[in-house]
């Protein structure tokens, strides 16, 4: 017989299957107990009440036979040994069966407010459920130890906080009280917002991915969380007053929202952990952005690094080219990447996977990162780096990257620029290379500003000097095969940020 559990639908003929094989033993061998052991202990954790109430039948006749069978007193006290463990396996199995259960939970009592919120959102930290139930975290501490006790709900950790989680047992717990909260809804419409310090670009999306509307504002965050929310919440309202369906739909939970924002971020919960390259990082850090923002629009929402996003999007756009082992780079201000891994996007211990913008990259150790370190690849490599570079090389005043740029021309800047622009490849380049060591992709795309990654090289000469430098590095630096890894570049611009938003919220939200 197997060891390995089957599952739940074959396990009681495995486990009546074991229950014979143990008959026709004399003395039974220490493997059969174990396999048997096994298949209990999985009946009990998917709350396979058919399999354990045979399993135990089985062990109590087993344990008879034994007890009656003439032979050695200490060879019998063994068998009898292993027979009462796997008896007292089955017999606590069965208390703890949701059937069995006597919890006796007043319908409205935190108890039962608990696993509902569980069942409707997974991953629940004590300081959302304490404010969904409104009672302190104490209480929901105990509440949480009560209903593990009695197997319903289990506890991981995620970041620095506990994440709840609705076990199958919890599940049929609520079925037979009739406490099971509705089942999900389709989502009919998705808003997707990019999130920037100084800036809002959003789009609404239908399920076909065409965009119903989009809006950009100028407005610089004043620094306060609460106004903060405020003014995120106005915008989702005016984009919702631009699409009445999806207003609508959002009245019945059939509209949903996600946002996308440069930094660390907690996905399963939507807390921003830390944001260096926004202007004010004290009001973004710890900002519980996910669950503040659901409660002021009402719609359930979804919080993803911009990279992540981009990496979603690239499987609904067709960029990633069928490819299922890719990273999808973000070239910014920071510089961020989306790893997809066997058709899974790896977000990490904490969500901080493919932060290869603090990379350190060998011979820049001048500049202070965002982040406070020296010699991180966007500070080297990122937009506001290469201004930076060009000014300090050319003496000239550069606010931004198109001004930059706009220098190539200039016959006596014009070397000094392609020089930055050289430097800026190159680390890029020894960045990617890493990314490709580690993470053995097959397909980089690479997202960002046109006049940086474009494929016109006549339109935007800047693009060939820096992709050139980076592909040539890249080549250089990466190991073996992971060299042959093609580099395929798209422009980046917020509007497709805000689509990949609400490529996110679909992923993750719609239910059809």
């Amino acid at each position: 017989m197997s060891e390995t559990p089957g599952p739940k639908g074959d396990r009681l003929s495995e486990v009546q299957a074991a229950l014979e094989e143990m008959q026709t033993e004399q003395i039974i061998p220490p493997q059969q107990f174990s396999s048997l052991a096994m298949l209990v202990t999985d009946a009990s954790l998917t709350a396979d009440e058919p399999a354990i109430q045979a399993a135990h039948d089985g062990l109590r006749r087993l344990y008879g036979h034994h007890v009656r069978a003439d032979r050695d007193q200490a060879e019998r006290a063994e068998q009898r040994g292993h027979l009462l463990g796997l008896l007292d396996m089955t017999t606590w199995a069965l208390r703890r069966l949701p059937s069995a259960l006597q919890l006796n939970f007043a319908p409205q009592g935190h108890p039962v407010s608990f696993l509902l919120e569980v069942a409707k959102e997974q991953g629940l930290s004590n300081e959302q459920l304490a404010g969904r139930l409104r009672v302190d975290a104490t209480e929901i501490s105990r509440i949480g130890r009560r209903l593990t006790a009695a197997g319903l709900v289990g506890k991981s950790r995620k970041w620095r906080h506990n994440a709840w989680n609705l076990t199958p047992r919890g599940t049929q717990y609520l079925e037979s009280a009739g406490l099971v909260p509705p089942g999900p809804v389709g989502i009919d419409y998705c808003v997707g917002v990019k999130v920037r310090p100084e800036s809002r670009t959003g789009v609404v999306t239908d399920a076909s991915g065409e965009v119903h509307t989009r809006l950009h504002i100028e407005a610089r965050f004043d620094g306060s969380q609460e106004k903060l929310i405020e003014g995120l919440a106005r915008f989702v309202q005016d984009l919702l007053d631009k699409v009445p369906a999806a207003a609508e739909a959002s009245k019945s939970g059939r509209t949903g929202l996600g946002v996308e924002i440069g930094g660390h971020v907690a996905t399963d919960s939507g807390d921003v952990v830390k944001a260096p390259n926004y202007a004010d990082d004290a009001s973004w850090s710890g900002l519980s952005l996910g669950e503040l923002l659901r409660e002021a629009t009402g719609l359930p929402t979804v919080v993803e690094n911009d990279a992540n996003a981009m990496a979603q999007l690239a499987l609904a756009v067709g960029d990633a080219d069928g490819s299922s082992d890719f990273a999808a780079v973000v070239l910014d201000k920071g510089i961020g990447a989306g790893l997809m891994v066997d058709g899974e996007l790896l977000h990490g211990a904490s969500g901080a996977a493919g932060e290869i913008g603090h990379v350190v990259v060998e011979n820049y150790q001048g500049h202070e990162c965002s982040c406070g370190n020296k010699g991180c690849l966007e500070s080297v490599a990122g937009s506001d780096a290469i201004a930076r570079r060009v000014q300090e090389m050319t003496g000239d005043p550069v606010p931004d990257l198109a001004r930059a740029l706009a220098l190539l021309a200039s016959d006596d800047r014009g070397k000094l620029v392609e020089d930055a622009l050289m430097e800026a490849g190159w680390a890029l380049g020894r960045g990617l290379a890493d990314l490709l060591n580690l993470a053995n992709p097959d397909r980089v795309v690479l997202y960002g500003p046109e006049p940086l990654v474009s494929d016109d090289h006549e339109r935007f000469p800047a693009a060939k000097i820096f992709m050139t430098a980076v592909r040539r590095t890249c080549i250089e630096h990466a190991f073996s095969t992971a060299r042959d890894v093609v580099i395929v570049t798209r422009p980046y611009e917020d509007e497709l940020g805000a689509r990949a938003a609400a490529a996110v919220a679909w992923n993750r939200l719609d239910q059809d």
